[in-house]
């Protein structure tokens, strides 16, 4: 029984996407801000001091120069309320202050250190904690500087805008975070839900659970996909587990038949004394019940270690339609037996890359299952052409053919169309899936058509290479194991 997992809230996808997207938005807005603060704070400023310099040298324009001394024209003078204004001599001594209010400087001026030609601002700050920008604005006459005038004005206004801006900031980037973070968390809920029923779905599944889907209508995202990927792996493993059942069913019903025959004759030979021809009769019948029940386990046994990819090719060039006449060749006598025609045809060489011993092996079954079904004064002809990048093996029977329900599943392991005749045939049902198996390991493809009461093609298809520089494969004979035991198809 699966244990559902439970994590802690901060240790979610969901949380940790959010909150990473919260720091980074954070992070974003904040030097955002600081930007937009900054920025704003120079061009007010700039603003502030341009305004300044504007209004003091239009002062200066009222300030008389009489033999080397300055006098302002206090009367004509334009100063706004709030600002001051003073004119002081070179060496730094007041000549006259003014103010709208008519009240004396409210800080200490700064003035330069040495007689200067520009312009220059200080922020200065007066006994109550004022801040005041002051422009030194030098008075130049007969090329010399005779005076300083002096225009000053309080910083309230910039402050004020400043201090208004970082209110504003301070309530719209926490505000910003908070329904970010709702809205993150909301979104990030709504993505991952997806994968939570995932989950919840994988906690759920079980061997008797493997045909629950998640059909999610979302296949065109990341998580559409996933759960698409995830339905199609519960297919194939639905699929996989249902397959093995019935391999496990279908071999444990073909060998308790033959151990069940066995232990019969057994108990009859048991059951009184007997001749002893009638023991050796009993034990004949005993030793070809266990070859064929060896052959079955073979075969299993085969088939095991080829899914679990246990089984090595040794690939060489080779001549299919030389290896085909060579099947043919060796099945001939068992054709005579049973009244049927068999022969083979190809056009030239037509030259494959594989292991000799496993497309015998696969030609073989093929014409031995096609021997059995088709009746005396029929025929099978094995044909051999290249098509394109491939090449084509068709071995064709005039027999009774195959039902067209039954062809999807004529390689399915112990799949008969007639179970009983073809267990009379001594047939498990096992050699066409050992051919599909041989057929894909050499990176074929494998295929039948039928109609039923005029025979049946069962047609491979592989890849073709190039002929070796010493092609002998024409002129070398073959010898070819002989066939194996009867792999029935119906």
């Amino acid at each position: 029984m699966l244990t559902r997992l439970r994590c802690h809230p901060l240790t979610t996808i969901r949380a940790r996407l959010t909150l990473w997207y919260v720091a980074l938005l954070a992070a974003t807005l904040v030097l955002f801000s600081a930007a937009l603060y900054v920025s704003l704070a120079y061009q007010v400023s700039s603003d502030f001091d341009r305004a300044l310099l504007s209004e003091a040298k239009e002062g200066r324009d009222y300030v008389n120069v009489h033999r080397g001394t300055a006098a302002l024209m206090s009367d004509r003078v334009r100063v706004d309320k709030g600002s001051v204004v003073a004119l002081y001599s070179r060496r730094g001594s007041r000549l006259i202050a003014q103010s709208p209010e008519h009240r004396p400087l409210p800080f200490q001026p700064q003035l330069p250190d040495d007689q200067v030609s520009e312009p220059h601002f200080y922020t200065v700050r007066d006994a109550s904690g004022q801040d005041w920008r002051q422009l030194v604005l030098p008075v130049v006459s007969a090329d010399r500087v005779v005076a300083l005038l002096l225009y000053a004005r309080p910083l309230t206004e910039v402050q004020a805008v400043l201090w208004r801006l970082a209110l504003l900031m301070s309530i719209a980037v926490p505000l910003t975070l908070l329904f970010a973070t709702a809205g993150g968390l909301f979104l990030a809920g709504r993505a991952l839900g997806p994968i939570d029923r995932i989950t919840r779905t994988v906690q759920r599944i079980d061997a008797n659970g493997l045909a629950e889907r998640l059909n999610l209508s979302r296949a065109n995202d990341e998580v559409g996909r996933l759960a698409a990927t995830f339905d199609q792996m519960l297919g194939r493993i639905q699929s996989a587990f249902e397959q093995q059942r019935r391999f496990t069913a279908d071999a444990s019903h073909e060998l308790r038949t033959p151990l069940a025959i066995m232990a019969s004759q057994v108990e009859v030979a048991l059951s009184r004394p007997r001749k002893s021809s009638e023991y050796r009769a009993v034990l004949a019948s005993l030793a070809e019940d266990i070859q064929r029940v060896s052959g079955l386990i073979g075969q299993l046994l085969l088939l095991a270690r080829a899914e679990a990819g246990q089984v090595p090719l040794e690939r060489q060039p080779l001549d299919l339609g030389v290896l085909a006449d060579a099947v043919v060749g060796s099945l001939a006598p068992l054709a005579d037996r049973a009244g049927v025609s068999l022969r083979g045809e190809r056009a030239g060489a037509v030259w494959v890359s594989g292991d000799r011993a496993r497309l015998t092996q696969l030609i073989a079954n093929l014409v031995d299952n096609a021997l059995r079904y088709t009746p005396a004064g029929g025929e099978v002809v094995v044909a051999v052409v290249s098509e394109g990048q491939r090449a084509a093996l068709r071995v064709a029977d005039t027999g009774e053919g195959i039902p067209a329900a039954a062809l999807p599943r004529v390689f399915d392991r112990f799949y008969r169309v007639d179970s009983a005749r073809s267990r009379g045939a001594g047939g498990a049902g096992l050699g066409l899936a050992i051919c599909r198996w041989i057929t894909e390991a050499h990176g074929g493809e494998i295929g039948v058509e039928s109609d039923c009461g005029r025979g049946t093609t069962f047609t491979v298809w592989l890849p073709t290479i190039a002929p070796p520089t010493a092609a002998r494969g024409e002129a070398e004979v073959l010898e070819v194991a002989p066939a194996p035991p009867a792999m029935a198809r119906r």
